[in-house]
């Protein structure tokens, strides 16, 4: 029988397609990719319905009076790309930070210096909703050129309710105003404000009692995260914020295992976490709990090299214990400035080591994973959302290759073209 289409991409010159790929909880992860050659995709409503050989269209699609016809010729269809974990609204610039700590100033020096997240957290404070939403559209804007369809975003800049609140109603107009798929995540729990340090656990209980049952009532966010970590919060405090969550229909992640290994991934595993995130120091032992938990293990080499790390997330061992790997930015105003799915790529593959192959599963179907869409996004299937990236090479391995260079042509985004007429 053929199938009804209304969007078709034909003779590309290639659609990187996946096999034996992850799906879900007590799967393994495969990292086959192929490429098939003269290819064509179609789609209905925004979901892929045929994808194969050009010369077997039309003896399997049915092409319907008004069905768009786009000429792939010369262009290769990779799944839009995921950025799974990102702080893309905030306010201010810290370029004076990045320089201080390249001349070799601790991080204790540049607090003493005005810096650090607080001073994220003033900027924002000051900032009108339009502001905010003027600076954090030119970074989406810079994003989705390079490839990505959908993207998360985390508040945890304001560090009090209103100033949360204000962060969530910023992200929903980017997704009002944009065709990229946008995941809201409540991060309240991301650090302490400094006039709430003398009773940590009383600032907790606040955001457990009152700012999530709000965030809930808004209906802006999906996700609730929290920064297990010393100076921020405990394994005992971060149980209660995603426990709170939970209790609120927030799913929880994690920031868990960037500086000390605390319990954050027994947490993550025992509340059945979405995500936990990070993850550089991860032991044996941690990986070992990954495996069959449906926790997706998401590792940020742009972090770590933008803070001149000796070592990154081991993404290669969790890769060989079968885990469903993804990797994203953590794009955000201090601690990693990296914006962009080909940069990722290629710090995934010369800092973590990855192949290619793993790399683009890694950014993509896993990162889908990561954000709760494993089944709607993140490869070119039948049944997926027909959100695919143009680019102007002969292979996939180009994108990671070329370091710092951009070959997007177009996206598609639920079978709509993003760039041409």
């Amino acid at each position: 029988m053929k199938q009804k289409a209304d969007f078709v991409l034909h003779n590309l010159e290639c659609a990187v397609l996946y096999t034996n790929l992850y799906k879900g909880k007590g799967t393994k992860a495969g990292w086959n990719v192929e490429e098939l050659k003269t290819a064509s995709v179609a789609s209905k409503d925004g979901k892929i319905v045929w994808v194969g050989n050009a010369a077997e269209l039309t003896a399997n699609v049915e092409i319907l009076p008004d069905t768009r016809f786009y000429n792939g010729e010369g262009l290769t269809a990779l799944p839009g790309f995921v950025d799974s974990h990102t702080h893309l609204v905030y306010g201010g610039n810290r370029a004076d930070e990045f320089e201080m700590r390249v001349q070799g100033k601790t991080y204790l020096e540049i607090l003493e210096a005005g810096g650090g997240i607080l001073r994220t957290t003033n900027a924002v404070r000051e900032m009108s909703e339009g502001e905010l939403f003027a600076e954090s559209a030119y970074r989406l804007e810079q994003a989705m050129e390079t490839g990505i369809t959908a993207i998360e975003i985390k508040s945890g800049y304001g560090l009090d309710l209103e100033n949360e609140l204000k962060m969530l109603r910023v992200a929903a107009m980017l997704k009002e105003e944009y065709p990229v798929k946008i995941i809201s995540t409540f991060m309240g729990a991301h650090a302490i404000p400094a006039d709430r340090l003398s009773d940590p656990d009383k600032f907790v209980d606040e955001i457990c009692e009152v700012w999530i049952p709000e965030v809930a009532k808004s209906g802006l966010a999906q996700f609730n995260d929290v920064f297990t970590e010393k100076k921020a919060f405990t394994v005992a405090q971060s149980r209660k914020v995603l426990e709170a969550g939970l209790k609120w229909g927030l799913k929880p992640k994690i920031h868990a295992d960037e500086i000390n290994v605390l319990g954050g991934i027994d947490l993550a595993v025992e509340l059945g976490a979405v995500s936990a995130d990070h993850l550089l120091m991860t032991n044996d032992a941690g990986i070992e709990k990954l495996i069959n938990s449906g926790v997706i293990p998401t590792v940020l080499p742009g972090t770590s090299t933008y803070l001149m790390e000796s070592h990154h997330a081991p993404a290669k061992k969790m890769i060989e214990a079968g885990l469903p790997v993804a990797i994203a930015s953590d794009h955000n105003p201090g601690s990693c400035q990296f914006l962009g799915a080909n940069i990722i790529q290629s710090l995934a593959m010369l800092q973590l080591k990855m192949s290619a192959s793993q790399a683009l599963i890694a950014g993509t179907a896993h990162a889908a994973y990561a954000v709760g869409l494993g089944d709607e996004i993140g490869a070119i299937e039948v049944g997926k959302s027909m959100d695919i990236a143009l680019f102007d090479v002969k292979s996939y391995r180009e994108i990671g290759y070329k370091v710092g260079q951009n070959f997007l042509y177009d996206l598609i985004i639920d079978g709509v073209p993003v760039y041409t007429e």
